[in-house]
Parts: structure tokens; C-alpha cells; sequence
């Protein structure tokens, strides 16, 4: 079977160990490493390979005895093999990014590339885009000639851009090195980063219409090739999607939305229990903190104060994954939700005719209910990924 690990830094969200499952059946353990325990992790025989993350990726080449062409010509590692006492290194990055931009038909022969970062999957980024024909190849980073001071000044014809680094990623999400809007010829935008599902640059693009891809693919693909080296043995392309199905399946998060007395909370707290998720009501949580009702709040500090707790709450809950959350009727009436849900869910309308909505004491009057349903049916649908049809038992 064998027995292989992820070398790196921050492992805790990873995604890596599912994936892997998903491929083949040997062992696979998340490995937090310091800089200090990274030789002494090479070499522990206990383990036929590695893969290696960030900060790693160019730092283990050192310890490499034989090095794949890949991975010299990216100059970045990220799977290791033990072969006969020694270790050979591979990146099977190339092949993830590719597959990524082919995936989501993103096309640079020809463009203006710009690429966010200068690490370890900078370096192989570039190298895709290079045997791609790119046109032109721009690297920013922090301190370099170009940077993110001077990059709208510097870079602004830039018509694929791609971002490299960690800015945006899990748990620090709602973060983007670039404003999209300063780039006028951007046809495409890609982020190896997939946790969150979307990131607030892949969100920025989407809200200009702009072809984009956020990471899973790249990840899925990646790994594939590397459980390809751990098993020595070929598994097929086609299986490439179904792990992304799969894992997307398990992580997204499922927010409903829809009128009050539409069944979201009933709904929600059934399906948590058919997939075994934990389940969450916006209203609940906020009444919690506040340790007031929803009415008393508004009554006492205005529903604008209401609306600011709202987003705040869907801020946190959101960045969790595989949840299942009821929000609040009113959750649409602001525009900045939409982005925090969608950035690590689908959103489901939770769709009811009028009169059979559940009515208790708290709820609107019915002139006032129709009066809330013609103004945010729209708002319901447009935000909506799938509706549930709740006007029968279910």
C-alpha cells in the first residue's frame, strides 16, 4: 500500500487527504514541518514519498538526488519518491495548471500574462506560460521592480492574470492584491488558491464578466499525477472531474434563502441530518450574540444595526465548509451577502406560494408579506444556483 505525506506549513485545511482517498488506497498523513524537522522529514524511511506545499517547494531540491525535467525547469518540487534509498524529485504542478486552463478553456497563447507572486508555484505558472506561447510574462511581487504599488501603473495591459500567492486563502478570506477593474483588457483571471472555493479576486472577476478558475481543479489534477508516481500505475483523466465533483460536493456549503414562513429552517435542519452536517439558522446565531430576538433588536437599535450583524455573522459562518445555513429573508437586500456566500457555497431558494406560508405571531401581516415577496422574488432568483419547490410535503 505504502505510506505518504504532505510536507508544509499550515496544513490544517487541506484538502489533500480526501483527494487522495479518492485515488488510491494507501496511507496519507498531513506532516506539519519546520524548517528545522524538513531534513529529518525527508529523510524518515517510514515514508515512501511526499508531497510538498508552501514554503517548501524550492528549499527540498536540495535534498533531491535525482531531479525530475519538470521540476528543473520550474525549478519547484512538490512530489518526492523514495526509490531504492533515494529521492527523486517531480512537479506535478506543471500538469495541474494546465489542466486547470484547459478545464475552464482559458487560453494565453498570445496574451499578456501577469502573475501575482514569485514562490514556488510562481515559477511553474511561468513555465506553463511559456512553452504556452504567452506573449509576454510579468512577474509582481512585493519588493520587486514590479510591485503592488506601482502595478496598475506598470502592468495595466495585462489580459490573463494569474495570482500565485496566498492572499485570499482561508481563514484570512475577503482579501485581493488587485482592484480588476484597473486592468481594462483582462480577458481572464485564474487563482491557485481553492480554499475558499472563490476568491475574492475570482469574485471581483465574476462580477465583471470576466472568464475565471480558482484552484480545486489545478489541485485535483496535481494530486492525481502524483498518486499516479506513489502507485506506479496510470489512472485515467476522466477521473480527474469526478474527484472534483466529489470533494466539491463534501466542502461547498448549502445557503438557503426565501420569504419568512418558507420552510428554510425545517428544510435546513433536514438536510443537515440526511449528509450529516452541521447546521446553522443567520437569525439564531445573531439572536444569540445579541441575546435579544430578531424583533427586539430592530425595534431597539434599528434594522440597519440588524443588517450590519447579519453580514457580520454571515461573514464568519461562511468561510466554514460543508455547513448547511438558513438565512434570513431580508439577506438579499444586501448586495455584499451575495459575495460572502457564494465565495464557498450554493445558494438554494426555498420556494413557497404565499398562502401556504407558515404564519405565527411574529410574522409580517399577509398585505405586508406580499409587499416583501414582489420586492425580493427577483433578488431570490437571481442569486439562487437551485430552488426547492416547497408547496408539498417533501
Amino acid at each position: 500500500m505504502g505510506k505518504f505525506g504532505l510536507i508544509g506549513k499550515g496544513l490544517e485545511y487541506s484538502y489533500s487527504v480526501p483527494i487522495h482517498q479518492m485515488f488510491g488506497n494507501y496511507t496519507y498523513e498531513l506532516l506539519e514541518t519546520s524548517e528545522e524537522e524538513l531534513e529529518s522529514r525527508l529523510r524518515d524511511h517510514d515514508y515512501d514519498g511526499f508531497n510538498v506545499t508552501l514554503p517548501y517547494k524550492q528549499k527540498v531540491i536540495d535534498y533531491c538526488d535525482e531531479i525530475s525535467p519538470e521540476a528543473l525547469a520550474t525549478g519547484s518540487v512538490n512530489t518526492i519518491i523514495r526509490e531504492f534509498g533515494k529521492l527523486k524529485g517531480y512537479n506535478t504542478d506543471y500538469f495541474g495548471f494546465c489542466y486547470l486552463l484547459d478545464r475552464n478553456e482559458i487560453d494565453v497563447t498570445g496574451k499578456k500574462c501577469l502573475i501575482l507572486g514569485s514562490g514556488g508555484v510562481s515559477h511553474t505558472v511561468r513555465q506553463v506560460l511559456k512553452d504556452r506561447k504567452a506573449a509576454d510574462i510579468a512577474i509582481a511581487s512585493r519588493t520587486g521592480g514590479l510591485n503592488y504599488d506601482n502595478i496598475y501603473e506598470k502592468a495595466k495591459d495585462a489580459e490573463i492574470i494569474i495570482n500565485t500567492t496566498p492572499v485570499g486563502m482561508y481563514p484570512d478570506n475577503g482579501r485581493s492584491l488587485i482592484d480588476i477593474r484597473e486592468f481594462p483588457h483582462c480577458c481572464g483571471a485564474v487563482d491557485v488558491i481553492y480554499n475558499p472555493d472563490k476568491t475574492w479576486f475570482i469574485l471581483d472577476a465574476m462580477s465583471h464578466d470576466i472568464p475565471c478558475a480558482g484552484g480545486i481543479s489545478m489541485l485535483v489534477a496535481e494530486i492525481k499525477q502524483a498518486s499516479e508516481l506513489f502507485q506506479q500505475k496510470e489512472i485515467s483523466d476522466d477521473d480527474i472531474d469526478t474527484a472534483i465533483y466529489e470533494i466539491r460536493s463534501q466542502k461547498l456549503n448549502y445557503i438557503l434563502i426565501g420569504m419568512p414562513g418558507a420552510g428554510k429552517t425545517y428544510l435546513g435542519g433536514q438536510m443537515a441530518k440526511a449528509r450529516n452536517r452541521d447546521f446553522y439558522d443567520l437569525d439564531t446565531c445573531i439572536e444569540k450574540n445579541e441575546g435579544m430576538s430578531r424583533r427586539k433588536i430592530i425595534k431597539e437599535k434599528g434594522e440597519d444595526y440588524f443588517r450590519n450583524k447579519e453580514t457580520e455573522c454571515l461573514r464568519r459562518l461562511c468561510k466554514k465548509n460543508g455547513i448547511i445555513i438558513a438565512a434570513g429573508s431580508g439577506i438579499v437586500t444586501r448586495k455584499a451577502n451575495y459575495s460572502l456566500m457564494k465565495q464557498n457555497g450554493r445558494i438554494i431558494w426555498i420556494k413557497r406560494d404565499l398562502d401556504k406560508f407558515e404564519i405565527d405571531d411574529y410574522s409580517p401581516e399577509p398585505e405586508e408579506l406580499k409587499k416583501l415577496y414582489d420586492e425580493r422574488a427577483d433578488l431570490y432568483d437571481s442569486w439562487s444556483d437551485y430552488f426547492i419547490d416547497n408547496n408539498q410535503e417533501l
